[in-house]
């Protein structure tokens, strides 16, 4: 075994990240939890790593849980903190991973938008879009029919390119967690709208295929605090009291619809680029009251004399 100070060991972990390419987000995510649980480790009179122990994890959770981290939040740095330990073993630093501790269980709440939510929120922007014809009315607009229209994340949103947009084959390519690409198709309203848009932007900005296709007034990308500010200025304008205004909250009302209208688990799980067809099929628990619709009007048994 091998004496090695957290702090160091943290340092080393993150530089792993770092050369693993993971993106600047998640490596983020790592060295926010793992200073903190460094922080409490400390008080707790502890310096080295192999002095942790399972017991140690449970409490640094606990009190996690004290200050409002809500289930979600805990699991997470729970899933860091192992994965920073699993590390550790295999440098050979300790022999035994100390967290075994079970994730808590969440209660699952999707929240989606109506569709006269939708509406209201599309003509806001269609009206401001009409009036004001700025960089900044048109590029929201895009925003919230691109969200709308393929239910891809934040960050993919922040990370397309022109070059991502094939414009002739009504599709575009995606960079989505764990940096795993994936095609995502385009209907023939928001190609048209992004062509638009893009145009517009053609008057404004020398473009190249290599530029965002969301930034700033000064053509840098759109960071993911900026989208966030954008929709926390549309939530206190729209006033929505039961539902929280946010670029996820469009990606299930994405997946909603999909199954609502018939559409296949298996592709929704290829276009929202979910790893598994489990959170896929949380969508189909909570919103497939249609699929027996589907079934009733589809299933070959009906046209059959049995």
């Amino acid at each position: 075994m091998v004496f090695l100070l957290l702090k160091f060991a943290i340092e080393d972990f993150l530089d792993d990240r770092r050369f693993k390419n993971l993106s600047p987000r998640t490596i983020e995510d790592y060295k926010q939890i793992l200073n903190d649980f460094y922080s409490f480790i400390t008080e707790q009179g502890k310096m080295n790593v192999e002095d942790v122990t399972t017991g140690d994890i449970k409490r640094y959770l606990l009190q996690a849980k004290d200050k409002g981290n809500k289930p979600t939040t805990i699991n997470r740095k729970l899933v860091n903190l192992k994965i920073f330990f699993n590390y550790m073993v295999q440098e050979k630093i300790i022999s035994e991973n100390p967290v075994k501790l079970q994730r808590q269980k969440v209660d699952v709440k999707i929240e989606t938008f109506t569709d006269e939510q939708v509406r209201q929120i599309l003509g806001y922007f269609r009206r401001l879009k009409q009036r004001e014809k700025t960089f900044y009315a048109y590029r929201d607009y895009l925003i919230i029919l691109t969200l709308l229209g393929t239910g891809i994340r934040r960050g993919e949103l922040c990370n397309l390119r022109w070059k991502d947009i094939d414009f002739e084959n009504y599709k575009m390519i995606v960079m989505g967690k764990k940096r795993q690409q994936r095609t995502v198709p385009l209907t023939e309203k928001l190609r048209q709208e992004l062509i638009e848009y893009q145009l517009f932007l053609k008057k404004r900005f020398s473009l190249t295929d290599d530029d965002f296709v969301f930034t700033t007034s000064t053509k840098r990308r759109l960071s993911e605090n900026a989208l966030g500010n954008i929709f926390k200025r549309l939530s206190k304008i729209m006033n929505f009291k039961d539902v929280r205004l946010s670029p996820h909250t469009f990606r299930h009302t994405f997946a909603k619809n999909w199954i609502m209208n018939g559409g296949d688990v298996f592709s929704l799980q290829r276009i929202l680029g979910h790893s598994t067809i489990d959170m896929t099929n949380r969508y189909v628990t909570l919103f497939g009251s249609a699929l027996k619709e589907q079934n009733d009007k589809f299933n070959p048994l009906n046209n059959m004399d049995l």
